[in-house]
């Protein structure tokens, strides 16, 4: 069946603009569609995985198609040599077929119903590398073709070259007997041009006579016998390219059904591409075929003005000529509806709606994609009747009323519970009485059927019979009163008016006749409409406030689902930064660690070698050790809050990890005095961060000393080997700049650890260390007294810094 009442025919005009070859072409413009659920699926799948394999790769070229198909079923015959134009197009049909081969798989795609399609595909490599070593571009056989070939085409060159030396020869000879200085060839044979009045001066054979009668060709007796040669090489070139091409036609013959099945699968290749690239320029989606029946902002292809260039191609459809946009059409059926009543004004889009379900049927059944959105399904029909249009047929003395019933009769014949019907204006062209009452008899034994109908009418008793029954869907097409015409907008659960008197008004219809019209109906009718009237300017009003309130709970759902995939990500994002940074740790620990241990090794080797081995060396280890261990502090810390810090106001002391309270700030100089746990310390303004919450339960701090590994007996100069105690600092080997903020860092961490006294080791030296380390402390809050070391503490070279409590 053509389903010419649906515009089938016009849709599949549309998409076979894009195919490739004829054969392509006629087979989509032949398709029919499947009822089988697996076989519709397979079609669809073949359809989406050309459409994703798109968005990667170039569609598969199909030219050469037309030209091949046709020579494969004439293969066959022994002796068989076809011509070297259609073993060319033999080898184009085999490049197409390899193409296919190889598009797929996609790296990174699943594509396993366009992999299925492909699958018949044979190897045919091995056959298309013949080409290239047979054939000269222009199609000429190449002298590689065979080994007698090329040597016979060697002899033809030599022995046309002895020919044309001998004539070169007799024209230097008797240049006074020839018309003009040069070799020609005439019939295959050389010869000269002899004047006609000089032709016994060259004895041999005339081969033609000019024109004018004034030269004679020919052949002089001297190179009879070297043409005679000439000519037999040529006869043994054509018997050697027959026998190539008998040879080759022949391979392809031994080919025939794998090149019978490339030829199947490139035509339906042809038309799944071209099914594949109207589903991209109408942005169409694939519909589910296991659910009821919905349509998401389904646009009929011949309506959709995102077709409408194709349209103007294919119909000559002029854009102006197509003044707005296709509305789209909503239609959602809920479990145990099985009938669609439609509704509403004439020329309100009643008709269209139903045709789009039965086209989108189509489509979805046929391997298209439907001009719809997401969430659109289609159930798989096993067949589509449709009665529709003006069935009036003179010749065969049929009414439009007895064409109408002769059609649904046959209808309902064919209906099974799987199929789809389509009936318009059911019960029209008759008494409204009797049409009605057959109308809804009609639909009643549709329902008994089980399938699905869509179904239109103007009929009151027809809508009445189907308001408020669960398995219809009354639905109206809407009519927007303050413009006064139809929006063709469909709205479930409302009966709409026909609107004829308004129809007729816009029709032209003179106004007179009009009034006329109305006085007819009576003030009865007058006061129902306008109640419909009310009614329906209720209803959309109510519409109108439900659709707002859905959108707007949509919005906040949909906002409520990005905050929670938002903070999952976070978490999860959270978790793996976590599970990392304690990996970099670990392994960070484990390299110190070693490097420690390895560094200590070195040490006690010296040490046990006799040689001497300075405090600087060991220090150079422990200062190592303390830039790793804050690095590894810093990797796991969380960001630090930002934003200006105000005296008086609790600040966060990053370097130590702990929280106190800002006293004062000297934003000139970089410096801050900060109160942490009763006791006073200057830091780095830089250093400071705001508090966020309440205060900070005590953190390691950076500077927290790592266990050391005993040096043995290692002599360490100049210094005596001393222990150095957990409130201990050594400076020796360090300059003034570099050495006072070491002294800054060691007399926090002592004040926040609860040490009373810090002992520092400046060393001798020039004394410069001494003195600048000992004014610093003179002037540090956090430091109460100091004074050089005892005997047992180092003497001059060391500063005990005696801290506030």
């Amino acid at each position: 069946m053509i389903h010419t009442e649906v515009d089938w025919p016009g849709v599949l005009r549309l998409a076979g603009r894009f195919c490739s070859s004829d054969r392509g072409r006629e087979r989509l413009l032949a398709s029919t569609p499947s009822g089988d659920p697996a076989e519709v699926r397979r079609r669809a799948g073949v359809t989406r995985d050309l459409v994703a394999r798109t968005g990667l790769r170039p569609p598969v070229r199909i030219f050469g198609l037309d030209e091949g198909a046709p020579l494969v079923s004439r293969l066959g015959a022994a002796g068989q040599a076809l011509p070297p134009e259609e073993l060319l197009d033999l080898f184009a049909l085999v490049e197409r077929s390899e193409e296919a081969r190889r598009a797929v798989p996609v790296e990174g795609l699943e594509l396993p119903d366009l992999t299925a399609l492909l699958a018949p595909l044979g190897d045919l490599e091995d056959l298309l590398g013949e080409r290239d070593y047979t054939f000269e571009p222009d199609g000429r056989i190449r002298d590689t073709a065979s080994a007698r070939l090329a040597s016979i085409r060697a002899a033809i060159v030599r022995l046309r070259r002895d020919v044309v030396r001998r004539l070169e020869e007799l024209v230097r000879a008797r240049p006074d007997a020839l018309a003009d200085g040069y070799v020609t060839e005439k019939g295959g044979r050389y010869c000269l041009p002899v004047r006609s009045d000089r032709r016994e001066s060259v004895a041999g054979i005339v081969h033609e006579k000019s024109g004018s009668g004034q030269t004679l060709f020919v052949e002089p007796l001297a190179v009879v016998e070297a043409n005679n040669a000439l000519s037999e090489a040529f006869e043994e070139e054509r018997e050697e390219i027959h026998r190539i091409l008998v040879a080759l036609t022949a391979r392809f013959a031994a080919r025939k059904r794998e090149l019978s099945a490339a030829v199947e699968v490139l035509t339906e290749l042809d038309g799944y591409q071209a099914r594949a690239e109207l589903a991209r320029r109408s942005q169409g989606v694939f519909p589910e075929t296991d659910g009821p029946l919905v349509l998401k902002k389904a646009r009929h292809p011949l309506l959709d003005r995102r077709l409408a260039p194709l349209r103007e191609e294919v119909f000559g459809e002029r854009a102006e000529e197509r003044g707005s946009d296709a509305v789209p059409l909503d239609l959602v059926l809920d479990e145990g509806q099985r009938l669609v009543l439609l509704s509403g004004p004439n020329a309100g889009g009643k008709t269209v709606a139903m045709k789009t379900v039965g086209l989108f049927a189509l489509l979805a059944q046929s391997g298209f994609a439907v001009p719809a959105d997401p969430g659109t399904s289609l159930p798989v029909f096993d067949r589509l009747l449709v009665v529709a249009g003006d069935a009036q047929d003179l010749l065969g003395d049929l009414s439009s009323f007895a064409g109408a019933m002769t059609r649904t009769a046959a209808a309902l014949a064919a209906a099974t519970p799987r199929s789809l019907v389509l009936l318009d204006e059911l019960g029209s062209g008759t008494d409204p009485d009797e049409g009605g009452a057959i109308a809804m008899s009609v639909l009643e034994e549709d329902l008994r059927r089980g399938g699905l109908t869509v179904a239109t009418t103007h009929l009151a008793a027809v809508k009445e019979w189907a308001h408020d029954r669960p398995d219809v869907l009354s639905a109206a097409m809407e009519f927007d009163e303050s413009l006064g015409r139809p929006t063709f907008r469909v709205r479930p659960g409302a009966t709409g008016r026909s609107r004829a008197l308004a129809v007729a008004e816009r029709s032209g219809i003179p106004r007179r006749v009009l009034e006329a019209a109305r006085e007819r109906l009576g003030s009865g009718w007058a006061a129902a409409d306008a109640a419909l009237e009310r009614l329906e300017s209720e209803t959309r009003a109510a519409r109108a406030e439900a659709e707002k309130l859905r959108a707007e709970s949509a919005a906040l759902a949909s906002r409520r689902d990005a905050l929670e995939r938002e903070a999952a990500a976070l978490a999860t994002e959270k978790q793996r930064l976590r599970e990392r940074a304690k990996t970099e740790i670990d392994r960070a620990i484990e390299a110190l660690r070693e490097r420690t241990r390895r560094e200590l090794d070195r040490i006690r080797e010296e040490a046990r070698a006799g040689r001497a081995v300075s405090r600087g060396a060991l220090m150079t280890v422990v200062g190592e050790a303390r830039k790793d261990a804050e690095a590894l502090f810093e990797m796991a810390a969380p960001p630090e809050p930002s934003g200006p810090v105000v005296v008086g106001e609790r600040v966060k002391v990053v370097p130590f990890g702990t929280t106190g309270k800002l006293l004062a700030l000297d934003e000139a100089k970089g410096q801050a005095e900060v109160e942490v746990g009763g006791k006073r310390m200057k830091v780095g303004a830089a250093d400071l961060r705001p508090a966020t919450g309440a205060v900070a339960s005590a953190a390691v701090s950076k500077w927290a000393p790592i266990p050391r590994a005993s040096v043995g007996e290692a002599k360490l100069a100049p210094a005596p080997k001393v222990a150095a105690p957990r409130g201990e600092i050594v400076l020796v080997g360090l300059r003034v700049d570099a050495a006072l903020p070491e002294v800054e860092r060691a007399i926090n961490d002592a004040l926040l650890s609860g040490k009373g006294s810090l002992r520092i080791v400046h060393g001798f030296g020039s004394g410069r260390l001494a003195a600048a380390v000992r004014e610093f402390l003179a002037d540090h809050p956090g430091v109460a007294s100091y004074r050089p070391g005892d005997d047992t503490e180092g003497g001059d070279a060391a500063t005990i810094a005696e801290l506030r409590d």
